[in-house]
């Protein structure tokens, strides 16, 4: 941790994490498994033909790949958390705070087969990656704390842009894609709340996120975007696939 001066802290955190023997319930990624299966002879076992040899297809015709829970490789991650926070005084007129929360992803390594190579998913989304992983992202806050029993948050939040994973030059992820699946761009997000002290037992609180109403980057649902990683072209687990959203509370305390 520093502190440079008295209203002024940073902290710097580097991690480098890794697991061996992952377990993965969703299995092992099926485009994975029958490019495996194809140049390597791997994992074949796990491929099961419809009744009419199509590994995908309609009702009787249906084959599917077997993602059952298994012992992977590993998955490993290398990156660096940054938080700095600052208070600045104005005097008569109460204070401002300011608050930054970073993190920078470096890598994200997944070895799906012990031996079998691996794939680096750090900026990238998609059917092997699944949700999108940005290497960077990051949330600045600043709050105003007046004298006059109120208080007023603005809140900044961006997402970097991340690319679809077949687009990766790495063999375990390179592949053919459709532009529209290409890249979801960058997004920024700004949200303002605020409270109120009524008494000292009342407390009213409202706000709104995605104040500028920032549509959400899509893509083709079809294989791309679906189940269990994102819905609605979007992933709404990452992104704000509502839109604008306004919101009101009040605290009694008794």
């Amino acid at each position: 941790m520093l502190q440079p001066l008295r209203n002024l802290s940073a902290t710097i955190d580097v991690f480098d994490i890794k697991v061996d023997k992952l377990i993965n319930s969703a299995g092992i990624p099926s485009p994975l498994v029958v490019t495996q299966c194809v140049f390597s002879n791997q994992l074949c076992n796990l491929i099961h033909r419809g009744p009419r040899g199509t590994l995908w297809g309609q009702g009787l015709a249906q084959g599917y790949v077997e993602a059952t829970t298994v012992n992977t490789g590993s998955l490993s991650t290398r990156g660096l958390d940054l938080t700095v926070n600052y208070n600045y005084n104005l005097a008569s007129y109460g204070g401002l705070g300011f608050s930054f929360l970073g993190t920078y992803v470096k890598d994200l390594v997944t070895e799906p087969i012990e031996g079998g190579g691996e794939y680096n998913c750090a900026g990238f989304y998609g059917v092997t990656c699944g949700t999108p992983i940005p290497k960077w992202r990051h949330k600045f806050r600043t709050v105003w704390t007046s004298p006059w029993l109120f208080d007023v948050a603005l809140t900044w939040r961006h997402l970097d842009k991340v690319k679809i994973d077949s687009s990766s030059s790495e063999a375990l992820l390179a592949g053919s894609f459709a532009p529209i699946t290409a890249e979801l761009g960058k997004r920024d997000y700004f949200d303002v709340s605020g409270s109120f002290n009524v008494t000292k037992k009342i407390t009213l609180r409202a706000g709104v996120n995605n104040l500028f109403d920032k549509d959400p980057p899509i893509s083709d649902s079809t294989g791309v975007v679906g189940a269990p990683f994102g819905n609605g072209n979007t992933y709404p687990q990452v992104y704000d696939a509502l839109g604008r959203k306004w919101f009101a509370s009040m605290t009694v305390q008794f």
